[in-house]
């Protein structure tokens, strides 16, 4: 359940007959660390901590980060693809996210394609989202800087949500010590930088985002505070691990390109997702 969770936290060649359209496309390097100075966890967190720690970093490329590029179309579709292996995806797949927010992905080399996996179909998961109602945040700062040729200003965004426990438990049962253990809350905070520029395509791509799995962690409410294009982020998380994780836009421009540059390939097998998260 935690595996598949990431990987929807995650979390997006074609051919060239169908006509031509302007659309948004930008390369972004993602990196992962341990938030330097944060006190390590103790108790049962620590183990937790090391593993998920472990886990992010892997998933975002090692110390190294991940290069991403994406296309996004102003009606929302959207299609990320990496040279690097990158959230449990072999290197050169390709994730395509439609306007509802259904995504499916593609492996142009081992001619495969897989549905992407949605936790809100596994009864036990969408009913403890129903129960998480994350609160988000964000506070324009007035302060600007130039990132990647784009003026942006600091925006800072908290969201928190509640990690509800498993319904049926009798928490009178549970030892104190260990319900003292047991975090309460995840807290995802951090900044933001945003540009004027762009702003249709981010706000359609949220919107098909928000319309799809992560529909009830407030996506299209971030994104209208926002409102705008993040050139660049730093966001950290509070448990189980402190974790930083950066994103910055090195390119980006708008381009002309196929539409069938958001579609499956004609001719590859289905297969399961092969991410294994």
């Amino acid at each position: 359940m935690k595996r598949t969770w990431l990987a929807v936290v995650v979390v997006w060649v074609a051919v060239v007959s169908a006509p031509l359209s302007a659309e948004l496309r930008f390369t972004t390097k993602i990196t992962a660390r341990a938030v330097p100075g944060a006190p390590p966890p103790s108790g049962m967190l620590a183990a937790m901590g090391d593993v998920v720690g472990q886990v992010i970093n892997e998933q975002f490329g090692g110390p190294d980060g991940v290069e991403t590029i994406t296309t996004v179309h102003e009606d929302g579709r959207m299609r990320v693809e990496s040279a690097k292996s990158f959230s449990g995806l072999p290197a050169g797949a390709v994730v395509l996210t439609r306007a509802d927010g259904t995504s499916v992905g593609y492996d142009p080399a081992a001619k495969t394609w897989w549905k992407m996996p949605d936790p809100g179909t596994d009864p036990a998961v969408a009913g403890m989202m129903a129960r998480m109602k994350p609160e988000l945040s964000s506070k324009r700062t007035g302060e600007f800087v130039t990132v990647t040729g784009l003026r942006a200003e600091r925006v800072t965004v908290r969201m928190r949500i509640p990690i509800p426990m498993p319904e049926g438990v009798d928490l009178s049962q549970v030892p104190p010590e260990l319900l003292a253990m047991i975090p309460r809350e995840l807290v995802i905070e951090g900044d933001s930088w945003v540009a004027a520029a762009f702003g249709k395509y981010m706000k359609a791509g949220l919107a098909a985002l928000s319309a799809g799995p992560m529909a009830q962690l407030g996506f299209d409410t971030l994104g209208k505070s926002l409102d705008g294009f993040p050139v660049r982020s730093v966001m950290r998380t509070s448990v189980p691990a402190a974790i930083e994780i950066e994103t910055l836009v090195t390119k980006v421009g708008e381009e002309a390109v196929p539409a069938s540059v958001f579609e499956v390939p004609a001719g590859l097998r289905e297969i399961p997702f092969p991410g294994g998260l």
